[in-house]
């Protein structure tokens, strides 16, 4: 035997050729791999930055929903107190109405005329529209006076709908107008 075979480094040309250009294979697939494993870190990044930028966004319009809502229901409540208050007056008036119905009307009690079946006797508020507050039995509270300066401007600060008058919108400033004060809008809806 001679040394030359005993040693095998002597490698033969194709199998050299053949292992040059796998590991030419190799090298050209391990770069496509690196360059799509980038491509794709790339995208994970630009991902994670979209999704960023979405919760912020719906953090703020979550934010804004929010105070959406507590505005709303703070009107809602101011709206029901209102209301409340609206009942309040109702029930006091419609007191006090029933009281003075039940009152026997004085015999010297004056009107601007006799009471017939064509022209009935005045009602309250235009008694103290028409009378002096000594000439009528009410007790004339600011309340009644601001009643009475509406029933004086009715046909004016009124329109007309086909179920009858309804009172157009601005009575505070009107009301404010007419009787030279300063007004809350609890006043105005007594």
């Amino acid at each position: 035997m001679t040394d030359d075979r005993a040693t095998g480094t002597e490698p033969t040309g194709q199998t050299e050729h053949a292992s040059s250009e796998l590991i030419a294979q190799l090298i050209d697939r391990v770069e496509t791999l690196e360059a799509e494993n980038e491509r794709l870190h790339d995208d994970i990044d630009e991902l994670r930055d979209r999704h960023r930028e979405d919760c912020h966004a719906l953090a703020r319009e979550n934010h804004e929903l929010r105070d959406t809502q507590q505005h709303l229901q703070e009107r809602v409540a101011k709206a029901e107190e209102k209301d409340g208050y609206l009942l309040e007056d109702i029930v006091d008036l419609e007191e006090q109405l029933a009281d003075l119905e039940a009152q026997p009307a004085p015999q010297d009690e004056r009107t601007d005329g006799d009471s017939t079946p064509d022209r009935p006797a005045l009602t309250p508020i235009e008694r103290v529209a028409k009378l002096e507050t000594e000439e009528v039995s009410i007790n004339v509270t600011p309340s009644i006076e601001r009643a009475v300066v509406i029933f004086e401007h009715w046909r004016e600060w009124s329109k007309k709908t086909p179920n009858g008058r309804v009172l157009k919108d601005g009575l505070k400033e009107l009301l404010c107008t007419a009787t030279d004060e300063r007004l809350a809008w609890r006043q105005v809806y007594r």
